[in-house]
C-alpha cells in the first residue's frame, strides 16, 4: 500500500531499489520459488465474497467477510473478463 498524501509516489527506504533492472535486494532472493503466502511473504489471507452485477453482467464486486474492512471501505469493482483463478494460471 502507498501513502494516501503527497509522498505517495515517492520509494521509501523499506521498498526496493532495483527498478534499473540491477539486483534484487538479498530477501527477496532467498524467498522459496513457490512461496507460502503468510509464512514467507507476511501476508495476511482473508476471504472475499465474488458478487455478480445484477444489471450489469460483464461487471462483478468483491466484498471482504471481515465488516470492520468493510467500514474501511474495502472493495473491488471488476471486469468479469479480468477475473481468473490463479491455480489456472500455473
Amino acid at each position: 500500500m502507498t501513502e494516501d498524501n503527497e509522498n505517495a509516489d515517492v520509494w521509501t527506504d523499506g521498498q526496493t531499489k532495483s527498478r534499473g533492472g540491477q539486483t534484487l535486494p538479498a530477501d527477496w532472493c532467498d524467498q522459496p520459488v513457490d512461496p507460502d503466502l503468510e509464512e514467507n511473504l507476511g501476508y495476511e489471507l482473508i476471504a472475499w465474497e465474488k458478487i455478480n452485477v445484477v444489471d450489469d453482467p460483464d461487471q462483478v464486486i468483491f466484498l471482504p467477510d471481515s465488516e470492520e474492512q468493510l467500514r474501511d471501505d474495502a472493495f473491488i469493482v471488476s471486469g468479469e473478463n479480468a477475473v481468473c483463478d490463479l491455480a489456472d494460471k500455473r
